[in-house]
């Protein structure tokens, strides 16, 4: 990138899907409970996903990144511990964000809180 700082959110696969018959309602209207499905395909490529993804974001210095997944190897996969690992829910799917965080730009002369650069 040209730019020395910035951040990546970004919700990457991790082997999980809604099933197209159960997201939504049901006949009576009311809301099922989603169904995921993963495949052998998309489980072997997890794997080699994330250790590419932390090979790229490791380039980026002064960046910082997000991501989202249900994968419970991701983050050995990446290749560094998230500073910080917080659990959420996507739907029922049962997810982290990881959170990896670079260093704060150092101030400009004329810089004001809030101040778009």
């Amino acid at each position: 990138s040209s730019h020395q700082y910035g951040f990546i959110i970004t919700n990457p696969p991790y082997g999980e899907r809604l099933s197209p018959t159960t997201a939504g309602s049901d006949i009576k209207g009311t809301k099922s409970a989603a169904k995921t499905v993963m495949t052998d395909a998309d489980i072997k490529e997890l794997p080699a996903l994330y250790k590419d993804m932390g090979e790229v974001f490791g380039k980026l210095k002064n960046w910082s990144y997000f991501f989202v997944t249900s994968y419970d190897k991701a983050q050995e996969s990446f290749g560094r511990k998230a500073d910080k690992n917080r659990k959420i829910y996507n739907g029922m799917i049962k997810t982290y964000l990881y959170e990896y965080y670079g260093p704060k730009p150092p101030k400009r002369d004329g810089d004001r809180p809030g101040q778009n650069r």
